[in-house]
């Protein structure tokens, strides 16, 4: 009997898969733990096996005492990291559940990743012949329909294209990331002869050098003061502001006899000019806009976004978030979408007067991706939505929703008014029709002002000419949204890497705060590449090598071609550092060991005005905050063992100790004082209380 092997990307996934290929729901089985199915289809054995992500992953073949390396292999991530102890299991359960399979299809996500993962999958654990006979299942989302279809129209051969281009990113990104950051370790080494952990990247080296220019503008700023006059007028028991038509006055002297001439005259309406505009629906959510709005809507980070997302998508709910299309093909059936959410009472009423349109046409942006439709609901009914997934989920149906509205119809009027021979104007607005923004609910608010009837010729009496003295501001600080919109303008990063990109930055201590700051020790790191080894942060560096890996996946380059070149690039630099590299050991070993001081103080001991202090027990090996003046002062406070500790620079309204914010890979970061019994934790362990914090 034929047996057909299909290979997904993590259980989830093959959950979903078979059951929506078998004729009835298969029986979930077990083998060293790991689940699989099995079930009959067109007189064929169906195996249905899971990876858990990445079973493999590259490593040195010697160790890394010099550097340049670049020996490296694929091995299997149990051997390489005791996190990855689960995989052991996935690994030999694959293994024996591929003997006597005379066809294998991979079904893992079709992307650049789920393209690698599934190659390696049946190269190293299903053998190298069942390369040449597998095909690729391609679907958008995890539903009985999309993976019926993708089963019954596969894709006759592996994308060979994504894999050579997912495996030249996973080579360059290991030469890149671990020469350097040897390098950097090795040279702190060779000037202080003692250890710093220290890291750079082929997009996270550039990416910092962004963020560390955008503090040096916000740092070099000088302000300049302005003045700027205005009237208070109350108008039908409403107060309102009008604005000098000059809005800033870098003269005082000018500003000052603007406002003489104000003093106790009338305002006569001299104009009054009323406008109507169009305000376009939104295009379809790629992934960087939805995490940009989602950011601003609920203040998620890049990477809880997509988390999140990954979340939705595994649970069939929206489609494949990884893309950056925000054009719809014909392919995808939106009013049977519309119509399946109009069977969720929330929607209902939207979704049908959608439904009432004589014609569904969506809102297209202008970028393409051929591998996945933008963001967009699957119409599947969602079960046990709380909190963030709630939140996200209602974004991504609203913006769905509203891209197929007609535009809003938006008046605005501009009232000019002339008080002793100086301008001033009045600004009003209102919708008119509603239009898209019907849809798209809270999340396309826009606030009315609303004018009173006035006429032209009117006389007005001012409640007040206000005089206020200001100071123009420097640049906005990025926040997370805002860089990696930054990194995706200037191609550095992929859409899939650039939040974690993002993340591991903040892990290395280089950057803190939603309001971007960058640490000495991330300002040091770029200041001394830039000196000894510019190209190491230059972003056409970054970006050449992107485009290569583009023309890879396009069928343009070879990855053998593509990983030469990055080598013998690579190995300049690294000559370059080499005959730097005790200068470059001195600056950044003076700027680690300070970093490293300040990350330890967390704030100001109120026993003694010590500082209390990050310490880790010799004995237990656990860590504290106790005070420098040990043993005088004995003041100290236990801490969570897990997670990057970041001092908030204040105090607990409540108890008076330090705050912190606990960082923790894949877990949204958390807020507390240091009093393990302060009122502020009086419901600490209580389910539905950490539950609703978690949400807030």
């Amino acid at each position: 009997m034929e047996k057909t092997l299909i290979i997904c990307e993590k259980p989830s996934a093959a959950s979903k898969i078979a059951a929506s290929l078998a004729e009835k729901r298969p029986a979930k089985q077990e083998l060293n733990g790991v689940p699989y199915y099995e079930f009959m289809r067109d007189n064929k054995k169906i195996v249905v096996a899971s990876a858990l992500g990445h079973l493999f992953t590259l490593k040195n073949k010697r160790p890394m005492r010099d550097y340049p390396v670049y020996d490296v292999d694929w091995m299997p991530t149990y051997k390489v990291t005791k996190k990855a102890a689960r995989t052991q299991a996935f690994v030999e359960t694959i293994q024996e559940l591929a003997k006597g399979a005379s066809e294998f299809i991979n079904a893992t996500d079709y992307d650049i990743e789920g393209a690698v993962i599934g190659y390696n999958v049946l190269r190293f654990l299903c053998g190298e012949d069942s390369i040449k006979r597998a095909k690729r299942m391609k679907f958008s989302a995890l539903t009985t329909q999309d993976l019926r279809q993708a089963y019954d129209n596969p894709l006759p051969r592996l994308d060979f294209e994504l894999v050579d281009s997912g495996i030249a990113r996973h080579m360059l990104d290991w030469y890149w990331g671990m020469n350097l950051s040897k390098a950097m370790s090795a040279s702190v080494e060779a000037a202080h002869e003692r250890f710093a952990k220290l890291s750079a990247g082929r997009v996270q080296t550039p990416t910092l050098k962004i963020l560390v220019e955008r503090q040096r503008e916000i740092n070099a700023f000088k302000p300049e003061p302005f003045w700027v006059v205005s009237l208070l007028l109350e108008l039908e028991g409403q107060e309102i502001v009008a604005e000098h038509a000059t809005p800033r006055f870098f003269d005082k002297k000018e500003a000052e006899k603007a406002r003489a001439a104000c003093e106790g005259q009338k305002a006569r309406v001299a104009a009054i000019q009323t406008r109507q505009y169009q305000q376009r629906p939104p295009v379809p959510f790629d992934l960087g806009a939805l995490q940009s709005e989602a950011y601003r809507c609920f203040g998620y980070t890049p990477m809880r976004t997509q988390q999140i997302a990954q979340q939705l998508y595994d649970a069939g709910w929206i489609s494949y978030p990884r893309t950056s299309n925000q054009k719809f093909p014909p392919t995808i059936d939106c009013a049977a979408i519309i119509k399946r959410l109009s069977g969720i009472s929330k929607y209902k009423k939207l979704a049908d007067s959608l439904l009432e349109l004589p014609e569904l046409r969506p809102t297209e942006g202008t970028k393409t991706d051929p591998a996945h439709p933008p963001v967009h609901p699957t119409g599947e009914k969602p079960e046990k939505l709380v909190g963030p997934q709630q939140r996200l989920y209602d974004l991504i149906v609203c913006r769905f929703f509203s891209i197929f509205g007609k535009p809003a119809l938006k008046e605005s009027i501009r009232v000019e008014l002339d008080v002793n021979g100086q301008p001033f104007y009045l600004r009003g607005r209102r919708i008119l029709d509603k239009g898209w923004l019907m849809y798209y609910g809270p999340y396309g608010a826009t606030e009315e002002v609303t004018l009173p009837e006035l006429s032209e010729g009117q006389s007005l009496v001012p409640k007040e000419v206000k005089f206020e003295e200001k100071e123009t501001q420097p640049p906005p600080r990025h926040n997370p949204a805002s860089i990696v919109k930054e990194m995706e303008a200037r191609n550095l990063g992929t859409k899939a890497t650039r939040a974690p990109i993002l993340q591991t930055i903040y892990e290395r201590g280089y950057i803190f705060g939603n309001q971007i700051e960058v640490s000495d020790l991330g300002i040091e790191v770029v200041d001394s590449l830039s000196r000894h080894c510019p190209e190491i942060v230059s972003e056409e560096l970054t970006a050449h090598f992107e485009r290569e890996m583009e023309a890879i996946k396009e069928g343009k380059r070879s990855k053998d071609e593509v990983i030469a070149e990055a080598r013998g690039t690579l190995d300049k630099l690294l000559k370059k550092f080499k005959e730097k590299q005790l200068e470059i050991g001195k600056d950044l070993g003076d700027a680690f060991r300070e970093a490293r001081r300040k990350q330890r103080v967390l704030g100001t001991c109120a026993k003694c005005s010590g500082e209390l202090r990050i310490i880790v027990s010799r004995a237990t090996r656990k860590r504290f905050a106790g005070c420098s003046n040990y043993p005088k002062c004995k003041n100290s406070f236990p801490l969570p063992q897990m997670g990057l500790i970041i001092s908030l620079d204040r105090t607990c309204e409540h108890c008076g100790t330090p705050m912190i914010q606990v960082n923790r890979p894949g877990v949204r970061p958390y807020r507390m004082c240091l009093e393990p019994k302060c009122v502020s934790k009086a419901d600490w362990g209580k389910k539905k209380t950490r539950v609703a914090k978690a949400e807030e």
